[in-house]
């Protein structure tokens, strides 16, 4: 029998096995770090597809064909892509030992998992916006920079990444989360009779400089050295000049963007002072959180109450269906 020549497996079987087992399938691996134990160094990182996530551990075995000494090892040896994967499941307990790794060419978008939330069709969310926008740009300013923003950027913004790693790092994932927060912003803002044009535009452009932030599965060096939210702001500034935006709501537009990460220790230049953008923040903040809770519950073992512990949320998150 060949090295991969077994049945395929998911990550969902290995969270169901419970002898100790050696098993072949074909994961994503992701969150590589180098890590010390009683007996010397070790590689620990998650293993994930479509059926949830698990915790495993390298300790010298072959990578790509090359036999990999425990005293080589690196965080840097292994990329973060999809790889074909030997491992060992451990009686009683919830992680994996990887023995073999070869890379594939698979594309990491397969292998994602899918939140649980009613987002729209890919296809359709071009028209999703348009139909906000029918009830929300009551200026010609805010008509015409909602033209330049799918002129300029429309092809760009509905192929884009959301993220790197912590919420919609899928292909069209930023057009999904800018999506939702437009919505959760124009409900609040409804529920208190605040500026919808303002909400929109601001909601619509907040995460705008994720286009040139993220590359190619890395940052790029100009949003590694600026970050989305400046980069985000330079381009709102354009686009409300071209379109001919001034006054108070395009100053109120431009500080919702510059403080929609709510405070400087999250990366926010200003923290919201108008209620246009206090609700821009927390409508951004309850998307990305909503979309890692609905990943650490689609990491739940079958028959299991609750995920393991879930580092981007640091808790464990429950899912308690029924009566």
């Amino acid at each position: 029998m060949g090295l991969f020549d077994q049945e395929e497996i998911t990550v969902s079987t290995l969270k169901r096995e419970r002898s100790t087992r050696t098993l072949e399938g074909k994961f994503l691996l992701r969150e590589v770090s180098l890590r010390m134990g009683q007996a010397g160094p070790y590689l620990s990182f998650i293993l994930m597809d479509r059926t949830g996530t698990i915790t495993a551990s390298f300790f010298g075995g072959k990578i790509n064909g090359r036999e990999v000494a425990r005293d080589e090892l690196s965080a840097d040896i292994l990329r973060e892509g999809v790889y074909r994967v030997r491992l060992r499941t451990q009686e009683g307990r919830a992680n994996v030992v990887v023995e073999t790794l070869e890379s594939t060419s698979d594309e990491i978008k397969n292998y994602l998992i899918e939140p649980r939330a009613v987002y729209p069709r890919r296809e359709n969310l071009r028209e999703a916006f348009h139909q906000l926008a029918e009830s929300s740009l009551k200026t010609p300013g805010g008509r015409r920079l909602y033209r330049l923003f799918w002129e300029k950027h429309g092809e760009a913004f509905l192929k884009a990444p959301g993220g790197l790693r912590k919420h919609h790092a899928e292909e069209g994932g930023l057009a999904l989360h800018t999506y939702m927060v437009v919505k959760i912003a124009l409900f609040l803002g409804e529920l208190y009779a605040l500026d919808r044009e303002v909400i929109f535009l601001a909601g619509l452009l907040h995460d705008l400089g994720k286009i040139d932030e993220i590359g190619q599965g890395e940052f790029t060096s100009e949003g590694d050295l600026l970050g989305h939210t400046v980069l985000s702001l330079l381009e709102a500034e354009k686009l409300c000049h071209e379109a001919g935006y001034e006054g108070k709501r395009k100053i109120n537009l431009l500080h919702s963007i510059a403080s929609h990460h709510g405070q400087e220790d999250f990366g926010a230049p200003v923290s919201p002072k108008t209620l246009e953008a206090f609700v821009l923040h927390m409508a951004d903040l309850t998307d990305s959180k909503v979309y890692q809770f609905f990943k650490a519950i689609a990491a739940i073992g079958e028959g299991e109450e609750s995920s393991q512990y879930f580092r981007d949320l640091a808790r464990r998150i429950y899912l308690l269906d029924g009566e």
